[in-house]
């Protein structure tokens, strides 16, 4: 089976996401990217799990810049993911998150890559704002 098409389905049945959607979203990045496609599940296409939480009130009134422009629905899915991860309400993602929200299911290297790409601070930690400018450049 093509590398592309393993991550697809194997994400695809993890964490619940549409088909179509990260197909089309894995099309955006190089090709056999398991990374890429472990990491759209936090920008979007969110597991059913996530689905109907709410963000803190300090969240959701962060006024935040993005390099692209966003819609506000995109915002506020953005915004959710992040809360998914920040198990401890520090408001900041760090890789033990990242790996429990996956439960194992990230390789090392995918981790690195993402922390790489979107830690652009270099503090070990990803910060709402890292990760909406991470997130919006996906989209």
């Amino acid at each position: 089976m093509p590398r592309a098409r393993f991550c697809r389905e194997r994400i695809g049945a993890s964490f619940g996401c549409r088909g179509a959607a990260l197909a089309a979203a894995m099309a955006l990045r190089p090709a056999g990217s398991c990374a890429v496609a472990l990491l759209l599940a936090l920008v979007g296409l969110r597991h059913a799990a996530a689905e109907g939480s709410t963000l803190p009130p300090h969240i959701a009134s962060m006024q935040l810049n993005t390099p692209k422009p966003v819609t506000e629905a995109q915002m506020i899915e953005f915004k959710q993911d992040f809360v998914d991860v920040d198990f401890n309400h520090d408001d900041a993602m760090d890789a033990q998150e990242v790996r429990a929200h996956f439960k194992d299911g990230i390789s090392n290297l995918e981790l690195f890559q993402f922390f790489i790409d979107s830690d652009k601070d270099h503090t070990g930690s990803i910060s709402l704002q890292e990760y909406v400018d991470y997130a919006a450049m996906l989209n």
